[in-house]
């Protein structure tokens, strides 16, 4: 008589904020869960519930969402009494728990995965900014709890050993340390095409075209991209707008975003503010552009994975020389690095490769290979597999 195969084991995300809140944390964690359930495991997240109106809970495409009322917030942090209990009714049956850093309940997740036998992979997506003293002190605040997390942590996933050589968590625990990248949310559709982009002659109906896609965020320095504009117009001509992509008014704990919609308006049409695209819309925003600039400065961008969601539609990247986020270009050479905060510099790095091309542009399967889901979701998988057994 043969007998039935043995069923997966399950697979618990925990994370402050889930969709429909829309970060580089939240699009690579939904990916993971998104790629385990397609693999067959039964997957969970746990997350707070922001807007408060969504269900508390509900299935979505397969993935099951627990969903933790708030009380208040501290900047960006939740803070949710009920989130232990949460977790602990939804381990049950399940074998591993992921937890997302930064993340003030981490501490408090690794404990619940602990009491109940489920081994625990922590996610170092980034470190807390230094910007500011709340930053600061909510970074000190956090630490306790982070550091709690990698001591339980059975495995702790950095983005790359690059970011994790920069990283006081991981140099803490580093025998736990697995590299892997984020996976890419937005992955080429079928009917897309991969096409490197090539030197041309912009002109007054054509200009060339600078992209951002992310938060319009304090953090991102988006005012850094703005400065270097009309340098980047003088070395090429004057055919050049820059288009602004990503969530601004609704960014949780940010007022940053109106310097710089209020610079985009100011500027004639020489920058402008796209509002958020996501799916489709967001394949061909991409698509559109002569090069994508990620101008980043703070210890929150960790890998940018809206360079990597560019290059696979063929379009070169501009991004700060930081750990983690310099990643994808010096991997890849499909773009420039220049030094973060630095708008003469980022000013030559762009019209460098506007007006001569990246130094290689790499194909599909040359990326997937890097940064495909196989690559981004196997230290998940080799967890999975170790609880099985």
């Amino acid at each position: 008589m043969t007998k039935p195969p043995l069923a997966k084991p399950g697979f618990v995300l925990c994370l402050t904020y889930h969709l429909p809140n829309i970060s580089g944390l939240t699009l690579s964690a939904h990916e993971i869960v998104r790629h385990l359930a397609s693999l067959g495991y039964p997957v969970r997240v746990v997350a707070g519930r922001v807007p408060a109106a969504l269900p508390a809970h509900e299935t979505v495409d397969g993935i099951e969402i627990f969903r933790v009322r708030s009380w208040f917030r501290l900047g960006k942090a939740l803070v949710m009494p009920g989130y232990a209990l949460t977790l602990w009714r939804a381990c049950s049956g399940m074998a591993v728990v992921n937890v997302h850093l930064p993340n003030m309940d981490a501490g408090l997740v690794a404990i619940v995965a602990k009491l109940r036998g489920k081994k625990l992979i922590v996610s170092h997506i980034s470190s807390m900014s230094r910007a500011t003293l709340a930053d600061r002190l909510m970074r000190a605040v956090a630490g306790v709890s982070h550091f709690v997390a990698g001591a339980l942590a059975d495995k702790i996933q950095v983005v790359s050993d690059d970011y994790a050589d920069a990283s006081t968590l991981c140099r803490l625990f580093r025998r736990k340390v697995v590299a892997a990248p984020l996976p890419i949310y937005l992955q080429l559709f079928d009917d897309e095409q991969h096409k490197a982009r090539t030197p041309r002659l912009a002109t007054a109906e054509r200009p060339y075209r600078i992209g951002y896609v992310g938060r319009i965020a304090k953090q991102k320095s988006l005012g850094v991209l703005l400065d270097a504009l009309p340098e980047i117009a003088k070395a090429v001509g004057g055919h050049v707008e820059i288009d602004l992509l990503g969530p601004a008014a609704d960014v949780i704990g940010e007022t940053y975003w109106q310097d710089i919609l209020a610079k985009a308006t100011a500027s004639g049409g020489a920058v402008k503010y796209s509002g958020v695209k996501t799916g489709r819309e967001l394949a061909a925003f991409y698509a559109s552009l002569d090069v994508m600039v990620l101008p980043s400065t703070d210890r929150l961008e960790s890998f940018g994975l809206v360079q990597v969601e560019a290059m696979l539609r063929g379009v070169p990247v501009v991004a700060s020389d930081l750990p983690g986020m310099r990643v994808p270009v010096a991997r890849t050479g499909m773009g420039r690095l220049f030094p973060a905060g630095n708008a003469p510099a980022l000013a030559a790095a762009i019209s460098d490769v506007l007006l001569n091309g990246p130094p290689e542009a790499l194909t599909v399967d040359q990326l997937d290979a890097l940064f495909g889901n196989d690559i981004a979701c196997k230290p998940y998988l080799d967890l999975l597999a170790d609880a099985a057994n």
